[in-house]
């Protein structure tokens, strides 16, 4: 090696990125699992996933007729591709590689069917699915969104501490439709468009127990007494009648698939964007909290 190559390869190497940087990397896109795709919740949730701009694939997992879903959304000409997986033995190889799983309900409940009914019907296969997950995809974010999701949040996170791979902020219960409802309350309200509305939400993930804040709405906020028409309309019942009914029916679960798939659709794409660097990406959700010490050990 002659004199001048040498001194050109030496300011090279000075001038080129070290190996060590501190700055940090992003990706530029993620993997979604959606499990439960067959159901009308799954599939209008797939369709809207397929036309998510942070998603490069989209992997589903359902019973029979997922498969002709996916070669339909694949004919949908944006970059984001599908594989499908049928049958619960497709679920261990729908979640590899995934950044974000979405687990739905597999079961179509009537809307009045009880809390214990709910969760004998979906207990097993939500446990199963947990015990997959801290297998083929524990550095993924699990959502979960089988209701009641107050109930199921907590059971994916105890399979998820009996591992090594247990970590509080990577299982959230979705709180999705709750939110997108008490947006839309405070915008019909005050005559605004509902995407720039944002409502805090306390209690928990379901309708039923999640108490909107709008006294600290944004970007308006109410008072107690025109807040108190807002919250009856949330749970569905009669102004006159609340706060002395607290729901519509006993153990109502609504039934909403269109709102409920845009709602997560939104959840998704904030949580994509955080995973791809946007530190402005955030989404209300159902989490672990130290707030309450003696009920969150």
């Amino acid at each position: 090696m002659n004199i001048q190559n040498f001194v050109k390869q030496k300011f090279q190497n000075i001038n080129s990125t070290q190996p060590y940087s501190s700055k940090k990397s992003f990706q530029k896109a993620v993997q979604v699992c959606v499990l439960g795709g067959h159901t009308p919740l799954g599939r209008f949730t797939s369709f809207l996933l397929k036309q998510n701009p942070v998603l490069s694939l989209l992997r589903i997992q359902g019973e029979k007729g997922v498969d002709e879903m996916g070669m339909e959304l694949n004919s949908i000409d944006t970059k984001c591709k599908v594989k499908t997986f049928e049958g619960n033995e497709g679920v261990p190889n729908s979640m590899k590689s995934a950044d974000i799983v979405l687990i739905l309900g597999a079961k179509n409940l009537n809307e009045d069917t009880s809390l214990a009914d709910r969760v004998l019907e979906e207990g097993k296969r939500v446990y199963d699915i947990a015990k997959e997950c801290s297998k083929f995809s524990p550095r993924a974010l699990i959502i979960v969104a089988v209701p009641p999701v107050s109930v199921f949040t907590p059971v994916v996170t105890e399979v998820f501490r009996q591992t090594d791979w247990y970590h509080p902020g990577r299982i959230v219960g979705s709180a999705a439709l709750a939110q997108i409802k008490a947006n839309t309350l405070l915008a019909r309200n005050q005559d605004m468009d509902p995407h720039i509305c944002t409502v805090p939400i306390v209690g928990g993930p379901d309708i039923d127990v999640a108490l909107p804040l709008f006294s600290r709405a944004i970007p308006v906020e109410l008072s107690d007494r025109d807040a108190q028409p807002l919250l009856a309309q949330f749970r569905g019942v009669r102004a006159d009648e609340f706060p002395d009914k607290k729901a519509f029916v006993e153990n109502f679960k609504e039934n909403a698939p269109m709102s409920e798939a845009f709602a997560l659709n939104n959840m998704i794409n904030r949580i994509g964007r955080g995973i791809c660097g946007d530190d402005k990406a955030y989404y209300n959700c159902f989490a672990r909290t130290n707030v309450l010490r003696s009920a969150c050990k």
